[in-house]
């Protein structure tokens, strides 16, 4: 049941296709980082609550679904917030948490 990460990828865009098309496109709504954090974190809520309530078989497929909403809604506060790249390689000191 594993995927590539193209077949990732292309499940996101699908779901940030399918959130523009729902809420229209995120333009049209500012959220800040914090908001998004606050959906995010609802949703993360709910899969565990699956998780931990329905049979795994049962509930596998809802988590799944809810990852690839929690990635998308990861892009789009990316992308109405701006998006730092990774600047540091290899590891990293000891208590350094940037």
């Amino acid at each position: 049941m594993k995927a590539t990460r193209e077949e990732v990828f292309a499940a996101i865009n699908g779901e940030r296709d399918y959130q523009d098309s729902k809420w229209n496109p995120i333009e049209d709504h500012q959220h800040s980082v914090e908001e998004w954090l606050v959906y995010i974190d609802d949703y993360v809520s709910e899969a565990k609550h699956a998780l931990s309530r329905k049979p795994y078989s049962d509930s596998l497929p809802l988590a799944l679904h809810t990852l690839r909403k929690i990635a998308a809604m990861g892009v789009a506060a990316l992308e109405q917030n701006g998006v730092l790249t990774r600047t540091i390689e290899g590891p990293r000191p000891v208590g350094f948490t940037a």
